[in-house]
C-alpha cells in the first residue's frame, strides 16, 4: 500500500483492485497484434503510469463544441448534465463537457509507442462519453421532426481547463463553448425553441443504449434511401442488443426470443408479432445469400411495413432506456471521473478498442472528436 501513499484511499484501493485487469487486457491485444515483444514491459509500465495519473487530473476537463451537419433551420435549444445545444447561424451546435484525457500524457508516457497506444486509447474513451452525450441531441431531434443527424461534424472547438487555466463550473464552460461556437459560427437570427425530451435524461452511456440508437438512425436513415432490407437488419439489430441488455442486467444466462424482449419491455403481442418478423426478414433475407424472388424482396417482405416496424423498434429502444435506472450497473453523472474509468475501464475498451481485429494494427490517425 506504500505505493499508493500519495493517492486518496479510496483510489488506491480501487486501483489496486482493478490494475492487474487492466493490464491483462492491454497485454492480450498486444500480444494478438504482434508488437514488438521490447515495447510490451514498457507499455505496460505505461499502463501502471497512465492509471496513477487520473486522480492527479480530476480538475481536467475538456468542453468539446461541435457543428452538426446537416443541422440548418433547426432553431431549437436543449439541454442535459453534460451538453448544451444551440443554433448557429447554419448549423445546430452542441456542446459537451469531458474528462481531461484527450491531452497532457507526454509528461507521464515517455516512450514514443507507449505514448502512441495509450494517449490515443484515452483519447477514445473521452470520445466515448462526447458521443454518448450528442446521441441524446440526435434522438430529441429525430422525435422532434424526424431529421437524421450524426455525431461526427465538420467543425469542432475545443477548450481546454485545468493544466494551466482552472476549470470553471460545469455549466459555465459549457456556456463559454456555446459563446465561442456562435463566435466562429455565427448566431441564430431565428426565434429559439427551448426543446424538451426524454432522452436527455437518458443514461446513453449505457453501451447497449448507445449502440441501438446508433442502428436505429442507421435504419431510419436506409428506410428513407429505401434500402428496406438492410432497413430491416439493422432494425432488428436494435431488438437483438435490447435482449441481450436485458440478459445481461438480469443475470440470465442466455439470450431470449424476440417477442420475450418486446414482452419484458411492455411491448403489445402485435407489436412482439411483428418484432419476430424482422428477426425472420433478417436471417432468411438480410443477413445471408438466399430466399427468393431476390429482385422484389423489398415490396413483397416488408416496403408496406416499415411504418409499423419503425414505431415498434423506436417504442421498443425508449422502454429499454426507461428501464435502464432499474439495473443500472454504469453511473451516467459521475463525480469522480478517475474511479469511473477504473469501475468502467472493461466497457470503454469492448466500445472502442481494436482489439476484436486480430493481429490488425491500430490506425494512429483517426481522432475524430
Amino acid at each position: 500500500m506504500m505505493q499508493h501513499s500519495s493517492l486518496n484511499a479510496d483510489f488506491a484501493i480501487l486501483l489496486s483492485q482493478r490494475e492487474a485487469i487492466i493490464k491483462t487486457r492491454f497485454a492480450r491485444w498486444f500480444d494478438g497484434s504482434k508488437g514488438d515483444p521490447k515495447v510490451r514491459r514498457k507499455l505496460l509500465s505505461g499502463v501502471r503510469a497512465m492509471l496513477t495519473d487520473l486522480q492527479r487530473r480530476s480538475e481536467w476537463i475538456e468542453a468539446l463544441a461541435v457543428a452538426l451537419d446537416n443541422s440548418e433551420g433547426l432553431s431549437v435549444s436543449m439541454s442535459a448534465n453534460r451538453l448544451r445545444a444551440a443554433p448557429c447561424s447554419n448549423c445546430l451546435a452542441v456542446a459537451t463537457i469531458v474528462p481531461g484525457w484527450g491531452f497532457g500524457w507526454r509528461s507521464v508516457l515517455k516512450s514514443e509507442e507507449v505514448h502512441e497506444i495509450l494517449s490515443l486509447f484515452m483519447h477514445y474513451a473521452r470520445q466515448y462519453i462526447h458521443r454518448s452525450d450528442v446521441t441524446k441531441v440526435l434522438m430529441a431531434v429525430w422525435e422532434m421532426d424526424g431529421r437524421i443527424l450524426h455525431p461526427f461534424a465538420s467543425s469542432l472547438i475545443s477548450q481546454r481547463y485545468g493544466v494551466i487555466e482552472p476549470a470553471p463550473s460545469r455549466d459555465e464552460a459549457l456556456s463559454r463553448a456555446l459563446e465561442s461556437a456562435k463566435a466562429a459560427w455565427g448566431p441564430a437570427t431565428e426565434k429559439i425553441r427551448v426543446m424538451k425530451s426524454d432522452w436527455l435524461a437518458r443514461n446513453t452511456l449505457d453501451p447497449f443504449i448507445h449502440q441501438a440508437i446508433f442502428h436505429f438512425l442507421r435504419a431510419e436513415d436506409l428506410r428513407r434511401k429505401e434500402y428496406y432490407i438492410e432497413a430491416t437488419v439493422a432494425f432488428d439489430c436494435v431488438v437483438e442488443l435490447l435482449g441481450s441488455f436485458l440478459v445481461r442486467r438480469k443475470g440470465l444466462d442466455h439470450s431470449k426470443s424476440r417477442h420475450w424482449v418486446c414482452q419484458e419491455l411492455g411491448l403489445s403481442s402485435d407489436q412482439s408479432e411483428l418484432a419476430n418478423y424482422v428477426c425472420f426478414i433478417r436471417n432468411e433475407h438480410g443477413a445471408h445469400a438466399g430466399g427468393w424472388r431476390w429482385w422484389d424482396q423489398s415490396e413483397l417482405l416488408c416496403a408496406g411495413d416499415m411504418g409499423e416496424i419503425s414505431a415498434m423498434v423506436s417504442a421498443a429502444l425508449a422502454a429499454g432506456a426507461d428501464a435502464e435506472p432499474t439495473m443500472r450497473i454504469i453511473e451516467p453523472n459521475p463525480e469522480d471521473c478517475a474511479a469511473w474509468f477504473l469501475e468502467n475501464f472493461e466497457t470503454l475498451w469492448d466500445a472502442v478498442w481494436f482489439e476484436r481485429l486480430g493481429s490488425a494494427p491500430i490506425d494512429p490517425i483517426v481522432r475524430r472528436a
